[in-house]
């Protein structure tokens, strides 16, 4: 099914023939989704009918060679102004309605390199040959990893492919010979607007200060490099047009908001439309307050303590992270985070939305935190029986946890991704979720017998889950025996809860380690502190009256009280009430 293409008429049909006497096919669209949503779509603007015998698309991985299984040559004919699609097999079915054919070209992520040939020439290209640019890919139009969880269509003035493939994709909106959409875009697919005899174009709008996370309020200003120009603009997410509002002052921003702009100037065509998205981030003490937030309303929050990394995966970016108290899942299917964390790194100011995935809280990041506060850390593992994971998944969700005496029930065989198994200790069952899929224990023999096993806590809707991590996270029985009471660091809460007009805070001390509590107002403003220089091993407490360092009363409300000593760190919540 070959679709006919969308031409603007600006210009004669003897302008179209000039234009297009020295051109070739070119790749107009590039679909890189979640999952299978990959598609390549090819555009002839030649003025005539093309066979397409002589072309082939090729695929190179990796920074490797064009792939001979993962290449295509083309068959049939493609009529003048308009387009072939080549889809993955498994994409969205409105991928799939229009679709010419499906391949395993498709088989790419943002950092593989796709090619145009006609016989054995390269006439375009996306990426650079046996280049890995590493995840999330190549920038486009000044789009980092734009090759990557994004759709990139060719602008309507091209008119032909290129085989440099860095000055195609340009620095910015107006050099670049793409325009970057977002993720899971394919409204225009199976069409190309072809506009090549359009005059000169103004220059995209510029917002200073840039898009991005702010904590303070801010100014916006607007501006374009084409002298005389008329700026448009939007702030409710709607694309603007000549009858949008005239930008003439700084924009004030105290919240998030997306903002769009247009340059209109006299015999110039209207710029292309440039966005930037403003985020405000609501500030969180730790992972337990964050779990505390609203869920699934775009709200996005920062974690101001840090958070030890205790396991990732290639799919969706994915990253396990906690603290002492709670842990939660880092989902990242558009690659904000480009550091490349390491298990043991601690993150300081993770930042993103948090919703919920079959009952599992995940949190979508929206910003690079930076290089890992420090490395090698661990964290600690609780022994748990399963009665407590399944009674209490919420306080254990996404953190480690080890199960002593443990065994599968009725499993035989090699592990295998994707599965249930049953896991019993003697107060309980829990589902063991194979759902990591480049573990070293997938295809090796399912253990047989008592053994302990450390892994990390999930949820499928209402079941509770539970996943190891490697082969090492197995080990033998322990010996009741040779068991000691460990000694540890914990803050254990406050009584009563409410409370007026005092309460009583309680922490354990392992080694009787200098320590601090800091109690916060629902501002994230310190309002009270207590310093420990030698706490007594064991059971410490401090009362706290409902005032300030200064002596003066506080209000009524929520309050937070952190305990830290050495690497420990820990928040709860309180609510005093007069």
């Amino acid at each position: 099914m070959i679709k006919k293409v969308i031409l603007t008429m600006a210009m004669t049909a003897l302008m179209v023939l000039a234009f297009a006497q020295d051109q070739n096919l070119f790749i107009s669209e590039y679909v890189e989704g979640t999952s299978n949503n990959k598609a390549l779509e090819i555009y002839n603007g030649t003025g005539a009918t093309v066979d397409l015998s002589n072309y082939s698309m090729r695929l190179a991985s990796n920074g490797g060679n064009w792939s001979a299984s993962n290449s295509v040559t083309l068959s049939g004919t493609l009529a003048n102004n308009s387009v072939f699609v080549i889809a993955n097999a498994q994409a969205d079915p409105s991928i799939l309605a229009v679709a010419d054919i499906t391949h395993t070209v498709t088989y790419y992520n943002g950092n593989d390199c796709v090619g145009l040939f006609q016989g054995d020439t390269l006439i375009d290209i996306i990426g650079v040959y046996q280049t890995d640019p590493g995840l999330p890919g190549w920038p486009v139009a000044g789009v980092e990893g734009a090759t990557s969880e994004h759709t990139l269509i060719r602008k309507p003035t091209v008119t032909q492919g290129t085989t440099d493939w860095i000055t195609g994709a340009g620095t910015n909106i107006d050099n670049s010979e793409w325009i970057v959409h977002p993720q899971n875009y394919f409204a225009d697919l199976g069409s190309h607007n072809f506009n090549p005899g359009s005059g000169q174009q103004a220059l995209s709008p510029v917002f200073d200060p840039a898009g991005g996370v702010y904590t303070q309020a801010i100014t916006v200003s607007i501006t374009s490099g084409t002298p005389g120009a008329t700026i448009r603009y939007t702030t409710d997410g709607s694309t603007p047009n000549d009858a949008s509002a005239v930008y003439s002052n700084p924009i004030p921003v105290s919240s998030s908001v997306t903002i769009k702009a247009i340059a209109f100037a006299p015999e110039h065509d209207p710029s292309y439309v440039a966005t930037a998205e403003y985020l405000f981030a609501v500030s969180v003490a730790n992972v337990s307050q964050l779990r505390e937030q609203i869920e699934g309303d775009g709200t996005v929050y920062r974690i101001e303590e840090p958070v030890i990394v205790t396991f990732k995966q290639n799919l969706r970016k994915q990253k396990y992270v906690q603290d002492n108290q709670s842990g939660v899942l880092i989902d990242d299917p558009n690659s904000a985070i480009t550091t490349n964390y390491e298990i043991g790194d601690a993150i300081v100011g993770l930042t993103g939305t948090i919703a919920r995935y079959a009952g599992l809280l995940q949190l979508t990041p929206v910003i690079n935190p930076g290089p890992p506060a420090s490395t090698g850390n661990s964290v600690y593992v609780p022994v748990v029986n399963i009665s407590d994971i399944n009674q209490n998944n919420e306080f254990y969700q996404c953190r480690l946890v080890r199960f002593d005496n443990a065994h599968f029930v009725n499993a035989s065989g090699d592990f295998a991704t994707g599965q249930n198994y049953t896991l019993e200790d003697n107060s309980g069952t829990i589902v063991f979720r194979t759902g990591f899929y480049d573990v070293d224990y997938i295809g090796q023999p399912i253990p047989t017998g008592n053994f302990s096993v450390v892994g990390l806590v999930g949820q499928f809707n209402q079941t509770a889950q539970f996943t190891a991590r490697a082969l090492s996270d197995w080990g033998p029985v322990a010996n009741d025996d040779n068991l000691t009471d460990i000694p540890r660091t914990h803050l254990k809460g406050n009584y009563p809860n409410p409370f007026n007009p005092s309460t009583t805070i309680e922490f354990e001390s392992a080694f009787g380690e200098p320590a601090q509590i800091v109690i916060y107002n629902q501002k994230g403003q310190a309002v009270r502190h207590y310093d420990f220089a030698q706490p007594q091993k064991g059971i410490n407490k401090v009362t706290w009256d409902g005032r300030n360092d200064a002596g003066l009363d506080t209000a009524s409300g929520v309050y937070y009280f952190r305990l830290r000593s050495g690497s420990y760190s820990s928040t709860k919540k309180m609510i005093l009430m007069k």
